[in-house]
C-alpha cells in the first residue's frame, strides 16, 4: 500500500504568525529526500512529500486550496513516463514555481517553466536560498478596475500598463 501523498515532516507542524510557504517535494531516493527536508526545515515551510509523480500531480491539481506554491523535483531519478505526467501539472492550471534538482535539459526547463535548477554536488543552504529568492509571497497583485463611462469602456489600470476593453451593447 502506497503512503498518502501528503506526508508532513516533524518541523512543519509548528505554528507560524505569517502565511507559511507550502512546498511539495518529489525525491525518489531517501538520501535526497532527507537533504531536502533538512534544507527546507530551516525556512519554517510546510513540506509535503509525494512518493510518485502521479500523487504529486493529484495533490497539486485536485486537492482543495491552499495548494503548495513550490514544487521541488529530483530530475536525476525521473523516468520519461513520469516527465509526461509531470506536464499535467501545467496542463491543469497549477501556476506555482518549480525547482529542479539534478540535470535538467533546457527544452524541459522551458516546457515546465522551471524557475531554478540546482546541480550536484549541492551546497549547504542552496535549496533554502533558491526558495527564498523566488519571492512566492509577491506573485499576485490585485489590479484595480475602473469603469470609464458605464457600459461603454472597462479600463484596467496597473502600474505598468493600461488596457481598455470595449464593451458592446446588445439590443
Amino acid at each position: 500500500m502506497a503512503p498518502h501523498p501528503r506526508v508532513y515532516t516533524r518541523n512543519s507542524l509548528k505554528p507560524s504568525r505569517l502565511t507559511r510557504l507550502s512546498v511539495m517535494v518529489h525525491a525518489a531516493s531517501e538520501h535526497r529526500a532527507t537533504w531536502v527536508e533538512n534544507e527546507l526545515g530551516r525556512l519554517d515551510a510546510l513540506i509535503q512529500f509525494g512518493r510518485t509523480i502521479e500523487a504529486v500531480v493529484l495533490a497539486l491539481v485536485d486537492d482543495p486550496p491552499p495548494r503548495p506554491q513550490v514544487l521541488v523535483v529530483d530530475f536525476d531519478a525521473i523516468t520519461p513516463v513520469d516527465l509526461l505526467q509531470l506536464h499535467g501539472v501545467r496542463d491543469h492550471g497549477w501556476c506555482g514555481r518549480i525547482i529542479g534538482l539534478g540535470v535538467v535539459p533546457p527544452p524541459l526547463r522551458a516546457s515546465l517553466g522551471i524557475e531554478r535548477v540546482l546541480n550536484t554536488p549541492f551546497d549547504a543552504d542552496s535549496l533554502g536560498d533558491a526558495v527564498a529568492e523566488i519571492g512566492f509571497d509577491a506573485m499576485t497583485l490585485r489590479i484595480p478596475v475602473v469603469l470609464d463611462e458605464p457600459c461603454q469602456t472597462l479600463a484596467l489600470r496597473s502600474r505598468h500598463a493600461k488596457v481598455a476593453v470595449a464593451r458592446t451593447r446588445s439590443r
